[in-house]
């Protein structure tokens, strides 16, 4: 393939894709922040009070850590921290608002779309979020209309090329 015959690049915000049964935005403005080490000093730190969501949990209105292993997690919150990056106190956080997109996806098909992207067992659960989903690794989460997936941004293209042929 050509480099001229690449389709333009999706924005990271916004709608990805838009079909009858279902659909997929990009959120923007949220704060997200990989953190590892020592995870209840962190989000004690950072985030008191915010609960720990694993693989298809529901997530909260506010701020809210999906487990990607036993030391590591990513703290979603309402708008950036803008906390340093750096270790202190037992644990390391490093600020990926634009190194990661979550994306929603909702409407009747959404359920669909998910049993299409993952083999994984939903409804068994497990404290870590982290799955495969169209052959990338993402976080999954719940949401009240559908679903969530946190992915690495240099992967949105190929997650969305995925979603507009589901």
């Amino acid at each position: 393939m050509r480099e001229t015959d690449w389709a333009p690049a999706r924005r990271a915000e916004g709608t990805l894709v838009a079909k009858p049964g279902f659909s997929a935005r990009a959120l923007g403005g949220l704060g997200q922040t990989l953190v590892s080490g020592d995870l209840d000093a962190a989000f004690a730190g950072l985030a008191p009070g915010a609960p720990f969501v694993g693989l298809y949990g529901l997530v909260p209105e506010g701020a809210h850590a999906l487990r990607i292993a036993r030391d590591r997690a990513l703290l979603v919150t309402p708008a950036p921290l803008r906390a340093s990056d750096g270790w202190r106190e037992g644990f390391c956080a490093t600020t990926v608002d634009d190194g990661w997109v979550a994306i929603e996806v909702e409407g009747k098909g959404a359920s669909l779309v998910l049993m299409q992207g993952t083999a994984a067992d939903l409804s068994a659960g497990s404290p870590s979020a982290a799955v495969l989903f169209a052959g990338r690794r993402c976080l999954i989460a719940r949401t009240e209309r559908g679903f969530r997936l946190h992915v690495e941004a240099p992967w949105i293209e190929a997650l969305a090329t995925w979603l507009d042929g589901a």
